[in-house]
């Protein structure tokens, strides 16, 4: 029994860290909740029910800690909002980052996705602005192509180091602010049958999903019998059971942990 118990709690919490290794670092109000095969979703905050997927966009924490060739970040998160000469609806200044075709950015994304997702994927999400979680990051699965009526404003590759230029539309009637984060992909966690999966490397500004054919994804962890999350305000509270699958032959074993992740 103890090596039963052993085994568990050490899966478990491996588990949990691996989900609060990418939930701390996610636009914390992009986050919802719906239930699998079908695309009826909630703010997480203010969900009610019982769902078993959880979703949300995540930022780039490694391209804004540096990568292998410079101890600087990829980008910087700040905008030069008084830099009017090189401003306009076609490019923003961002000091000290690289969004340039094949820059230190898009050679981040391109790395760490595979080769699956690059720079014309990203987009940047503004700190501060008041972002409606229902419909500024494209959970409803149909492509955004503006940019003054979502918060998710979807960047291309720049011709200059220090420049950031819309993907889609102009920036026109956006509040542009001082501060933001770049993300190249959304998460979900879903319970599929015992297997707790984590899916990966989409966009659903673009119009994709996580249960898309060819999805990239990846088992956390088996033999899960319980897989549950709550919003309180910014924190998000989960809950993951597992299982023995009765292996020790006494009517089963399992453990349950808990963590709050802010």
């Amino acid at each position: 029994m103890s090596v039963t118990n052993n085994k568990l709690q050490a899966d478990t919490e491996a588990a949990i860290e691996q989900i609060n290794n990418r939930l701390q670092y996610r636009i914390k109000n992009s986050v919802i909740a719906k239930n699998s095969g079908t695309n009826v979703y909630q703010g997480l905050s203010s969900a009610v029910g019982a769902h078993n997927v959880l979703e949300w966009v995540g930022y780039d924490i490694d391209g804004w800690r540096g990568d292998a060739t410079a101890i600087t970040p990829t980008w910087s998160g700040f905008i030069d909002v008084d830099d009017l000469v090189n401003s306009n609806v076609n490019t923003l200044v961002s000091p000290a980052s690289d969004f340039q075709v094949n820059g230190r950015v898009d050679s981040m994304i391109q790395g760490l996705s595979g080769g699956n997702s690059n720079i014309t994927d990203a987009a940047i999400f503004f700190t501060g602005s008041n972002n409606n979680v229902l419909d500024s990051f494209g959970w409803d699965g149909v492509a955004q192509n503006e940019q003054s009526t979502t918060g998710t404003h979807q960047i291309g590759a720049a011709g200059a180091a220090n420049r950031i230029v819309p993907g889609v539309d102009d920036f026109t009637g956006v509040d542009v602010y001082e501060q933001y984060k770049l993300a190249w992909t959304a998460y979900a966690l879903e319970l599929v049958g015992t297997n707790l999966t984590l899916y990966y490397d989409y966009q659903p500004w673009k119009g994709e999903s996580y249960n898309d054919i060819n999805r990239s994804s990846a088992i956390l962890m088996q033999d899960v019998s319980t897989f549950k999350f709550q919003g309180i305000g910014d924190t998000i509270k989960l809950q993951v059971c597992v299982s023995d699958n009765n292996i020790t032959g006494d009517g089963g074993y399992s453990i349950c942990k808990e963590k709050a992740i802010f």
